[in-house]
């Protein structure tokens, strides 16, 4: 009698956890999932370099059904390509990055870029990390040779400030 209840636990907690494990495996985080990531540090087009790694957390855990496949707090990171300081007749600096990666719960990384989701809704929200300014077009002449003296701004990125990415390559 024994023997036969603990033959029927073993088959019932290798069922299971066999059960448990294709589930996991078969979870992949689709292309175009929206994560929202905050950035933990602040970042200037002053002191910013092309090829410096930029690291971000997620702000709220991303699910599937019921499972999380992203945690909160998860990193994520981005690469600048390219910072251009402020330039004249007004135009701000700018600094552009690549996104790479955020963490799933697994700890493997899973590619993120700034699609055309992610963009839209970033600019609806208000999470705009840089402006341009192309006012120099309605100057007139005189407004191009003033133009020379008036020197853009530098780009600030304060830490903790929001956007969103999505998964997928580009």
């Amino acid at each position: 009698m024994k023997r036969r209840i603990f033959s029927i636990l073993i088959i019932f907690i290798v069922f299971f956890s066999s059960f448990g494990f294709l589930q996991a495996a078969d979870l992949t985080i689709p292309d175009g999932t929206l994560v929202k990531i905050s950035i933990n540090s602040s970042l200037s087009s002053k002191t910013a370099k092309q090829g410096e790694m930029v690291k971000f957390s997620v702000v709220d855990p991303v699910k599937i059904g019921k499972t999380t496949v992203i945690e909160k707090g998860a990193l994520a990171q981005a690469q600048i390509t390219e910072v251009r300081g402020p330039g004249k007749f007004g135009r701000n600096a700018r600094l552009k990055m690549n996104f790479l990666f955020v963490m799933n719960k697994k700890g493997k990384q899973v590619p993120v870029t700034l699609g055309e989701e992610a963009a839209k809704i970033n600019k609806q929200e208000g999470y705009a990390i840089g402006a341009s300014a192309g006012g120099f077009l309605l100057l007139g002449p005189i407004g191009l040779v003033g133009g020379v003296f008036v020197k853009g701004k530098h780009v600030d990125i304060d830490k903790g400030t929001e956007l969103f990415v999505e998964v997928g390559k580009k």
